[in-house]
């Protein structure tokens, strides 16, 4: 059988400790202890410690105890010295014949046996002196003994002995197990060492980080996803030992291995592991054999007492046997006076070695236990036993009152997915309608879930549906749809078809689904159609009497009043609660603030979104609601985007991408910024069009950002390489929606794009149709953006017919209206524009304006605009005096891009480099994308050749 193989990793976090015994055992005589719990790595780090500079040339000894229940005396010492080599027992003193008939193999390189003493307690006393003449003689040498936890008596006296005058130039390093519930056994040798350098260390498991680390070496790979790292450091506990052996597992199932974290628990058990756990395991006397699988069994830290009930055994039997496992290793002590194993590796070990009737039987007894003596009870943890336990009527009753436990916590997606299982095995038809609508509710604000929206469709094709069962139903599955897993318009649909069952049936549940569609979208219906859900819903919100609805449907009201525009939104805002009743009803507030964030946002209203999502973020550090936290997320990102607060930002949309990637919209939004700032912010317009042509792909309730800002800035890019025809192609694609849901007030980024492509092709009476249009659109709307846009959009049609004076005009009033809502890209875009059309006739007021856009741009980070107006000037032949700073170095390397460049160069990866440099692995992947831009090349392996600095 092939042994998967494993890239051999280096010494991961342990360099500080490596460093403190290099310098202990480099000067003897020293005394060194390395103590840990088993699979700690103790071997590895004196390994690690024999091949450094101060110790290599010395003379290595190393002997090790073995586990049994009668050790062989002296076995270590034995093992150690057998392997002397022979040229170093020249001269030795008459006394090391003592060591004959330890030593047979070496009998004849010794000095003459010596006489019997006929009494073998002075027999070993003097070959104890023996070796320790011997070990004199040796000179410069380490001395390396292992695993003394298992060590036998005569050993002990040798140590004694030894460590109460340590040779002058011996090191000795001794390793000793150690835990939570042990104490090194080594610790009885530290009074007798006088004069000698004493140092003790106790190696603790590693970090999660450092078990990434560890991990991407014995991968290959440069490194795992934090996901990754966290599941198999909660695997492996950080044991090094356990960790690679579950990944040389792992890489037996898949070549490549896969580093998705759900493929550690399908791997299964590394036969090793198990082999450690069941020879501890078979030590053992029955109790506490019987007490080891009660805690398997339970799958949690347990106490003493649920021990004695899982087993039957009384308090004294069950103590005396917990000691015993306790003191294999086999169980270890946990907070709280509990006790679990060490590692989940451990516990399944001990789980599969039960046999199928006993596991049973053990599972229907926690069961009971837990419902005897727990407070309160752990619901979800009884379902599971239940389940195990073949019952499947308690199993079922236990893991929906998990569900609705969870639910009343404010916890949507523990709740769904306790609704999920019981939905999916109950055998009541009735039963599964109630389970439907209570996963329809707890679904809409948890992560999404991918077997929900199939759930909750086979539902509705169930026989004898009553009506208003249907109308809920539809009502969740619309939301879903719209919301999560990216059927926009199709939710909207299912959400009116809901109306028509609710409004006779429910007419609370009714005024509820008709203002969730009133919220306008992009990809939604015309903004009039909306708008008359919103009436309907107001016809009907006084029969409204539950408060959760009532607020769900406040909160939609306003939501859709401020996204429309409507001068009426913000008293609607103010009429949300300020309080509310129980968490249901704060999630629905949490949902409402957000959504008005997004929409003040996108509308203009900065310090509006900014409160708003001050309120909802203190509802959600008290209730952990995934679904919302995302939403939340993305609506922060939006608004550092446009406020130009672009400090960190990529870093925290890219894990924002990754985090959300399976929702549309919440991607959709991370990937807009993203791409947005590697165009503005680094310049690399290839990875900008992928991040922007993905989130316009994956958007689906738009709600005036995503497809218009994408478009827009795909449109942009176009327009920088004079390919004016598709930057028009790229515009019309989000005008289009514009135009057919009449929401003109969502063209704050798109129209003046659009019309600056007109304007450069020459289609002037388009432009201008194009003007009036947005005009029409946001007359009596409560839209500054919309509005400083409308100014921008006067000024470029001023500034192609040639009316430079008005132009120049409407532009400086443009760069005061984005200013006034706190939009510094827009502000300093009006401003270059501003110069750019005095330029022909006033260059040296022109080189003022732009100078002031471009320290505007600077202080956001905008240097692919700053690049854009030094062409700009260059081309009328004025040159601006450098500017300090990071973003003044124009087409050449900054000192730092040189330096990365270099260091890349040398073949470093981005990650060594980030290391090396102490700055985030990101901020170097931006240096490497600018000096290969700056550079003109396409592969790091071509920086060498093309940076000047690296000859």
């Amino acid at each position: 059988m092939n042994v998967p193989q494993l890239t051999p990793a280096k010494l991961v976090g342990r360099t500080v400790q490596l460093d403190q015994l290099i310098q202990a055992a480099a000067h003897p005589p020293s005394l060194i202890v390395v103590s840990g719990e088993a699979g700690v790595g103790k071997t590895r780090l004196v390994t690690e410690i024999l091949k450094t500079v101060p110790l290599r040339d010395r003379l290595h000894l190393s002997g090790g105890c073995i586990e049994s229940p009668h050790p062989p005396p002296l076995e270590p010492l034995i093992g150690a010295l057998t392997a002397l080599p022979p040229e170093t027992l020249d001269g030795l003193p008459a006394l090391a014949g003592a060591l004959a008939p330890l030593l047979p193999e070496l009998a004849h390189l010794l000095p003459p046996p010596l006489g019997p003493l006929g009494d073998a307690r002075a027999e070993r006393h003097r070959q104890l002196r023996a070796a320790h003449a011997l070990l004199d003689h040796l000179g410069s040498a380490v001395l390396v003994l292992e695993d003394l936890h298992w060590a036998d008596a005569s050993t002990w006296d040798f140590l004694r002995q030894l460590t109460s005058r340590l040779p002058r130039q011996l090191s000795l390093i001794l390793t000793d197990r150690a835990d939570n519930h042990r104490p090194a056994s080594s610790r009885a040798l530290y009074h007798r060492i006088p004069g000698t350098l004493l140092h003790e260390i106790r190696l603790e498991p590693l970090t999660t980080q450092e078990t990434g680390e560890f991990a991407a070496q014995l991968l290959g790979a440069e490194t795992v996803s934090d996901d990754f790292a966290e599941r198999l450091h909660r695997r492996t506990a950080g044991l090094p030992f356990a960790i690679e052996e579950v990944l040389r597992l792992l890489t037996s199932h898949d070549s490549p291995p896969s580093v998705q974290g759900d493929r550690l628990e399908q791997a299964g058990l590394p036969v090793p592991v198990r082999d450690v756990l069941l020879h501890r395991l078979n030590a053992l006397p029955k109790k506490a054999r019987s007490v080891v699988a009660a805690a398997a069994v339970a799958g949690r830290a347990v106490c003493l007492d649920l021990l004695g009930d899982i087993t039957g055994l009384d308090e004294p039997d069950t103590r005396h046997a917990l000691t015993l496992a306790l003191d294999h290793a086999v169980l270890h002590p946990s907070a709280g006076a509990t006790y679990d194993f060490r590692h989940s590796l451990a516990r399944q070990a001990a789980y599969e070695a039960i046999c199928l009737p006993e596991r049973r039987a053990l599972h229907l007894r926690t069961a009971k236990a837990l419902l005897a003596h727990s407070s309160p009870l752990p619901l979800a943890q009884i379902a599971h036993h239940y389940q195990q336990a073949e019952r499947s009527e308690q199993y079922l009753r236990y893991t929906e009152a998990a569900g609705d436990r969870a639910e009343a916590h404010g916890d949507s997606t523990a709740a769904t997915e306790h609704f999920h299982t019981a939905l999916h095995e109950h055998p009541s038809s009735r039963a599964r309608i109630r389970l439907g609508l209570k996963l329809g509710r707890a679904a809409i604000a948890a992560m999404p879930h991918p077997a929900t929206i199939t759930a909750l469709r086979r539902l509705l094709t169930e026989d004898h549906l009553p009506l208003r069962a249907r109308g809920e139903l539809r009502l969740y599955l619309g939301t879903l749809m719209r919301n999560q897993t990216g059927g926009g318009l199709d939710g909207i649909n299912e959400i009116a078809r809901a109306v028509r069952d609710l409004t006779p049936t429910a007419p609370d549940l009714a005024a509820r689904a008709l203002s969730a569609i009133a919220i306008p979208s992009l990809k939604g219906w015309p903004l009039s159609q909306h708008l008359y859900c919103l009436d309907q819903a107001d016809q009907l919100i006084h029969r409204v009497t539950d408060p959760v609805q009532r607020t769900a449907i406040t909160a939609n009201r306003a939501s859709a009043l401020m996204l429309s525009g409507s001068p009426d939104a913000w008293e609607a805002a103010r009429a949300l609660p300020a309080q509310t009743e129980n968490p249901a009803e704060e999630v629905q507030l949490a949902r409402g603030w957000i959504n008005l964030a997004h929409a003040t946002t996108a509308l203009g209203h900065p310090e509006g979104a900014g409160d708003y999502l001050a309120q909802a973020d203190d509802i959600l550090q008290r209730n952990g609601i995934p679904y919302l936290e995302g939403l939340a997320e993305t609506a922060h990102l939006l608004l550092r985007w446009t406020t130009g607060s672009w400090s960190g930002l990529a870093e925290r949309a890219d894990r924002a991408a990754a985090l959300y990637a399976d929702i549309p919209d919440l991607a959709a939004e991370a990937l807009l910024v993203r791409g947005l700032l590697h165009l503005h912010a680094q310049g690399d317009t290839n990875a900008a069009r992928h991040d922007l042509l993905r989130a316009a792909h994956s958007t689906q309730l738009d709600t005036g950002i995503v497809l218009t800002a994408s478009a827009a800035g795909i449109a942009r890019i176009h327009l920088a390489a004079q390919r004016h025809d598709q930057a028009r192609t790229a515009a019309n694609e989000a005008l289009h929606y514009i135009r057919r849901t009449d929401g003109w007030i969502w063209a704050t980024d798109i129209a003046p794009t659009a019309l600056h492509a007109l304007a450069l092709m020459g289609h002037l009476d388009h432009a201008g149709q194009l003007v009036r249009d947005f005009a029409h659109g946001i007359d009596g709307r409560d839209a500054p953006a919309a509005s400083a846009a409308l100014i921008t959009c006067q000024g470029l049609l001023a500034e192609a017919e040639e009316r430079h004076h008005d132009a120049e005009r409407l532009f400086a009033e443009g760069e005061i209206a984005w200013q006034r809502i706190g939009r510094p890209i827009d502000q300093a875009g009006a401003r270059e524009a501003r110069g750019r059309c005095l330029l022909p006739h006033h260059p040296q007021q022109a080189e003022q304006h732009i100078a002031t856009a471009i320290d505007i741009y600077r202080r956001s980070g905008a240097t692919w605009d700053i690049s854009r107006c030094q062409r700009l000037l260059r081309r009328h032949g004025i040159v601006l005096a450098q500017r300090r700073g990071p973003l003044g170095y124009g087409d050449q390397l900054s000192p730092r891009e040189a330096e990365v460049a270099l260091l890349a160069a040398q073949g470093h990866s981005n990650r060594e480099i980030a290391a090396r440099l102490s700055v985030s692995h990101r901020t170097i992947e931006q240096h490497v994308a600018k000096a290969m831009r700056k550079l003109g090349v396409s592969r790091r392996s071509e920086l060498a050749a093309a940076n000047p600095n690296s000859a």
